[in-house]
């Protein structure tokens, strides 16, 4: 299940929980007589051995401020847009939106399985 696991993230791009879904369903497959909850343990230990586990939805108290973890498609979102646009919100003059989606997307997925944890703080408005 862990050559699966890694297979479908680091070869097909797939997303964590895709990756998880496609091992859950190797593990069924093989060992039909296995409780599910059983295999689902299994593919998490394999996610926390990897580290590939999202980070609890709870909220982490930080320097006085309260931090929230963040999804993958947040940080993806949040580099694609630094890939496009300078600090002051103008366009750069590259013409490859496509491209940082794409290259926001591998960088995503090579932090999450470094074992990777990004929070984030609420933002204000002025």
């Amino acid at each position: 299940m862990r050559a699966v696991f890694t297979t479908a993230i680091g070869t097909r791009s797939k997303s964590i929980s895709e990756a998880a879904a496609e091992a859950r369903g190797l593990g069924c497959g093989m060992q039909p007589a296995l409780p599910v909850s059983v295999v689902d343990d299994a593919v998490q230990d394999i996610m926390r051995e990897v580290g590939a586990c999202l980070p609890s939805e709870d909220p982490v108290e930080h320097a006085g401020q309260t931090l929230r973890p963040v999804t993958p498609e947040e940080v993806a979102d949040s580099l694609a847009y630094a890939m496009r646009f300078n600090e002051r919100g103008k366009a750069r003059r590259t013409g490859h939106e496509y491209m940082s989606q794409v290259a926001a997307g591998q960088l995503v997925q090579h932090l999450l399985l470094s074992g990777y944890i990004i929070l984030r703080c609420p933002t204000t408005r002025p």
